[in-house]
């Protein structure tokens, strides 16, 4: 959503030096902190939810050759998270555009605020899990990887957080560590065809055939008819385990 806004002149300022400087966004944190929590929570959620419908029905007239409205003077979330400090998907959105503007510390430390929220927060595991996302987009491996290391500390029982830590070990070169992160995820869920699946594949890929097999069976049982991965990993497996002479012929040969 940022280069429907434009380039203003804050943007050349991280988010933390407007809020806590003489800007209008620092207007707006004072103005709204003498409200209750709560009502912080529902004032930045109204600017939110504004600010994204703006932002749609804008690009849609765009289409079709219409003017929309004006475009406002801050991009999506910026208002809200200076009205309330501590709303998720906010902190989100701004840290994923101050990671596009460059300022990756500022993107890491507003990603790394979602983990001091209470564990009640609306929607925050997945909000948690798509800011770690937005950096696997970006190939930023490492502070994704710091990302979830902190989530599964913080929040020890949600398996997509291992996942998350595993995915981004794998792509670090740590192989072993990846598979004890996706054990976790299939000890958190044992039924889950996405984390046998990447346990599975993970296995393969440390050459671990044989254990790797059943688990990959397991996941394709498992998963629905629209997902195809686990079963072509499965192939994949089996042609490897074939070409190796890992698996014995169907006579006991």
């Amino acid at each position: 959503m940022l280069s429907t806004f434009g380039k203003t002149k804050y943007l050349s300022k991280s988010f933390t030096q407007l809020v806590e400087g003489k800007s209008e966004l620092a207007a707006i944190r004072r103005e709204h902190s003498q409200l209750t929590p709560k009502d912080r929570t529902v004032a930045a959620a109204w600017s939110n939810d504004a600010s994204i419908a703006n932002f749609t029905f804008s690009k849609a007239l765009a289409q079709v050759g219409q003017k929309g409205f004006a475009p406002p003077t801050w991009p999506c979330g910026y208002v809200a998270l200076a009205i309330d400090p501590d709303y998720a998907p906010a902190l989100l959105t701004v840290a994923s555009i101050e990671y596009q503007l460059g300022r990756v510390d500022e993107a890491l430390k507003l990603s790394l605020r979602l983990l001091e929220l209470p564990p009640t927060t609306e929607d925050l595991v997945e909000i948690i899990d798509k800011a770690g996302d937005f950096l696997i987009d970006q190939k930023d491996w490492r502070n994704a990887h710091a990302l979830y290391a902190a989530a599964c500390q913080r929040l020890p029982q949600v398996p997509v957080f291992y996942s998350g830590l595993g995915y981004c070990l794998a792509k670090l070169g740590k192989r072993a560590e990846a598979i004890v992160a996706y054990r976790r995820a299939v000890e958190l869920e044992p039924r889950s065809h996405l984390w046998l699946n990447d346990l599975g594949f993970s296995l393969t890929e440390a050459g671990q055939y044989n254990e790797a097999l059943p688990i990959l069976e397991q996941a394709a049982a498992l998963a629905p008819p629209d997902y195809e991965l686990a079963k072509n990993n499965l192939a994949l497996l089996r042609g490897i385990m074939a070409r190796s002479s890992a698996v014995p012929h169907a006579d006991g040969g």
